[in-house]
Parts: structure tokens; sequence; C-alpha cells
């Protein structure tokens, strides 16, 4: 098996190289292009919880905090913010911050968008811990929590999290196509199609951007997005392809950035369907997985094979878990054993149009085919995916995990809590209350020693039960025109321009 793997994807590579374009940058009027594979379902940041939506909708909206370098949580539209007790937190908004409408921001805007993103099933998990939102005068805005939340903070500084113009919502704008937010970029332009053009907030309270604007283009196809940045048509493409690592490396025109994520690639097992509701064979399912073939295969050798649905540089993860490993023997003992009285049904193994994920499914075709599991492959559209897999129609999907901060809790609670079920995240469909009060109880404390041990639990009881068998941890690939210089990460963000571009001379 491995070495079929290996003679297929080499033929891939090799096709990849045949492909010649032509060079031709230019500056573009100042204005950055920036490819991404998927479109938005909105522009809404209440409303979906998913990259495609959220790594746009960063650049039009602020958050009360966001993070420093460090990953450390800092006001933002907030100017302060100060803990009266565990439960009380008291934020003074900043004077004189402009939506993009010029209506000044107020406490009035704070306290509709966190009441809002509470009513909303992509938003509300990650703010379950209020109790309630008060103003307290022109520019305080009292937070109280039902019980003290060690990573409420950090979640606030996710894009979700957006403050929105509470008098542009309420008159019916749509939101979700014509946003106005306090941030960096202004939508200009979109239309729900597949190109989203952004001029510069001038009047941007931390400053106006050194570029003229933004354009994100959405070219599905990784090696269409490849042939746009050699070609000119955008400057940047994040996520690039591993197999294509290697044709940026040598295009003179383009410098090719890597990145140590945050990011797992998972393979969700729902467990409400015939079969994947045994625990035993889930775990044979994951013995099957052959994670070393993945990552040389696809990845080529760029990262690691995943242990955890839990990233290691994520606080909060163990690092002493005795993997599953690669075992077709026991994996076909198992199957046996469980499948004596009734045969497993063929799987739906489901995953989006990206052309690494549908690879990652074909290898894992192959390898439950080896234990006697049968599967068919259904490649769905973005949209269709994230609103069929929330109401439980796959069983099994392939997803990326990517984490805007560096915090354990929102992965688990995301993921796994019974409260998440559905949209707000468990995808899996598996339901523990025993993990959910390690949950509780670890997102309930602020004692770090204290809440590792509960993560700790977690995570074994996670591998025990395997609703979730991690993949690879990834590294990324940014391919970058080589007219774009001092271009540095903000790491603690999901894709921030605004912070990526702040010292970037473009020529």
């Amino acid at each position: 098996m491995r070495k079929f793997i290996q003679k297929y994807f080499t033929l891939l590579l090799a096709i990849n190289f045949i492909f010649v374009f032509n060079i031709s940058f230019s500056n573009n009027n100042n204005v950055i292009t920036v490819a991404q594979g998927s479109k938005p379902k909105s522009l809404d940041p209440h409303t979906f919880n998913e990259f495609p939506t959220l790594g746009i909708t960063e650049h039009i909206f602020n958050t009360l905090v966001t993070l420093d370098d460090k990953g450390t949580p800092i006001p933002e539209l907030a100017e302060s913010f100060v803990y009266l007790s565990p439960t009380e937190i008291l934020f003074t908004i900043r004077k004189k911050v402009k939506f993009h409408n010029g209506d000044t921001l107020t406490t009035d805007d704070v306290i509709f968008s966190l009441e809002r993103m509470m009513e909303k099933p992509g938003s509300r998990v990650i703010l379950k811990d209020i109790k309630s939102v008060a103003k307290t005068s022109d520019d305080k805005v009292l937070i109280t929590l039902h019980e003290p939340s060690a990573p409420f903070l950090a979640n606030l500084t996710l894009p979700i999290a957006a403050i929105m113009n509470k008098n542009y919502v309420m008159a019916g704008n749509n939101v979700a196509l014509n946003p106005i937010g306090t941030g960096p970029y202004m939508v200009t332009n979109w239309g729900d199609g597949d190109k989203i053009v952004m001029s510069s907030f001038k009047d941007y309270f931390k400053g106006a951007p050194k570029n003229n604007g933004l354009v994100f283009k959405i070219i599905t196809e990784n090696t269409s997005r490849l042939a746009a940045l050699e070609t000119g048509e955008v400057d940047i493409i994040y996520a690039i392809s591993p197999i294509d690592f290697q044709i940026v490396e040598k295009n003179p025109n383009l410098n090719l950035l890597h990145k140590t994520t945050t990011t797992t690639e998972l393979m969700v097992l729902n467990v409400q369907k015939d079969g994947l509701d045994n625990k035993n064979i889930r775990k044979a399912i994951h013995m099957a997985i052959d994670k070393a073939g993945i990552l040389e295969a696809i990845f080529l050798n760029r990262g690691s094979i995943a242990t955890s649905p839990i990233n290691p540089n994520i606080f909060g993860s163990y690092q002493n878990l005795k993997p599953i490993d690669n075992d077709i023997k026991k994996a076909k003992e198992i199957i046996a054993n469980e499948t004596k009285e009734k045969k497993l049904p063929i799987f739906k193994i489901w995953t989006s149009e990206n052309i690494v994920r549908v690879q990652i499914a074909q290898i894992i075709q192959a390898n439950l085919k080896e234990i006697g599991i049968e599967s068919n492959i259904e490649i769905v559209e973005w949209g269709t995916f994230l609103k069929k897999t929330s109401e439980g129609a796959h069983d099994i999907l392939l997803t990326t995990w990517i984490l805007g901060v560096s915090d354990i809790d929102t992965v688990v609670t995301t993921l796994f809590h019974s409260n998440s079920i559905g949209a707000e995240g468990n995808r899996s469909f598996y339901s523990n209350p025993i993990l959910d009060k390690e949950i509780d109880l670890a997102r309930t404390t602020t004692d770090i020693e204290k809440r590792k041990i509960y993560y700790k639990n977690v995570q074994e009881i996670i591998l025990d039960e395997n609703p979730i068998v991690p993949l690879v941890y990834k590294i990324d690939g940014i391919g970058i025109s080589n007219k774009i210089h001092n271009f540095q990460y903000n790491k603690a963000s999901m894709r921030n321009y605004y912070e990526d571009m702040k010292k970037v001379d473009v020529k």
C-alpha cells in the first residue's frame, strides 16, 4: 500500500511540474490580492464558525480584546479591562472609534453584539459563560459570568466575537453581503461572487493600512491558485499543497514561507451511525489508518503524525499519550470479532472539494478496505458540507481544525462537549457526561496546573473512545510574490493581513 501511494503522488508531482507560466507582476495600485480555496458562507461574523468566513471578516471587524505576539489577551476595542471579581469583568470602551459608515462605536454596539452572539449557533458556544451584560456608564460595560472561566478572554479574541454596528444591523441591512465594521478594510464589492474587494479604511483607529486595499479571490483548485500566484494574478496564497512547495521554491519570482501552526487534520466519526456507535470498531478504524503514509505522500513529511486531536503547540496538550499505532492485523481481528452477527454498512466519507482532503480520503478508503470495511467518497460543496454535517448526514468526515487562540478549551469544548453537538461544532455527535464534567472543571478553574490535569484526563478519554481520529499536525506553506517585502506572520492571529502587512513594502 505504501509503495502504491508513493508512486501515485510522485506522478502527481511530476504532472504539476509540466505546467509553464508567464511571469507578469504588477503593482496593481498597491492593492494586495489574496487567493483562498473556499468561498465564505457569509460575511456576518456571528453566523458561521468556519475559516473561509472568519479569515475574511477578521479584516472588517474588531473584537473587544485581541492577542499580543505571545498569545496573551490585550485590549482592542476595549481601552482596558479589569476583573472586579472572578466572575465580573469591567470593560472600558475606546472613544472615537469609527465604523465604516462614520458612526461612532458605543457601549450599545458592544452589548448588542454580545447578546446577538449568544443567540447564534455559530458563536454562542464561545460565550456560554456569560450570565449578563450591562452598561454601567457611557463608556463601560460589565460582563458577569455564571462562574469563573479561564479561557473566556481568549475566546473574546476570536473573529467570531466581532463587534457590530447595532443601528446598521437593526435597520435591516444585509450584513451577510454588505457588512460594516470598525476594522482596517471596508467591503466595496462582493455580491456573493468569487471576488471580494476591500478598500483601506482611512479612519481606522489603529492607523490606516499601508496598502490601498485587499482583494480576496476564491480559487478552489490548488493548481489554479498556484498558477494565479505564478502569473501575478494574486500576491499571496495560503495553505499551499505540500506537493507544490518545490514549485514555489524553484521560482525566482516567488518566496515560500513556512509557519508552524496549531492546525490538525482530523477524521471525524459520526458515533450515531450504525457500526460507528461501537467503540471497538472505532478503535479498529483508528488502527487501520496509515498516518505515516498520509504524511509522506500528501504532506511530503512536512509536519508530524498526530497522536491527539489537540495540537502540541496548544496550551493543555498532553504529550505522553500512548499512541494508537497502525496495526492492520489487530484491526482485522477486532472487525472480525465485532461483526460476527451483523455486517458493517458501506460508510460514506464526506470531504470538501479541497484536493488535499480528497487525496487523504482516497488513502483512508484504501486503508479501510484492507480491514474489510467498504466506503464511498462523497465530495461535497463547502456550504452544503457545513449544513449537512451539522445535521449528521455523514458517516465519516474529513476536516482541518484551525485554532485562533492557543488554548485547548476552544478545541475540546467545540469538538467534544455534549452542548456543542451539531451546528456548534461537535460533528461526531459524541456525548459523554464524564468528559463534559472534566471539560467544565478545566474551564472554571484559573489554577494552571489543575487545568493541565483535567485536560490530561480529557485527552485520555478521547483517545480511548475515538470519536475523532487525529491524522497529521501540519506545517503551513505560504506562497508570496517577491514584490512584497518584510512580510511577517502575526502568529497569534488566524490570518490578519493588516497585522502581517504592518511593515510591508510593495515594489
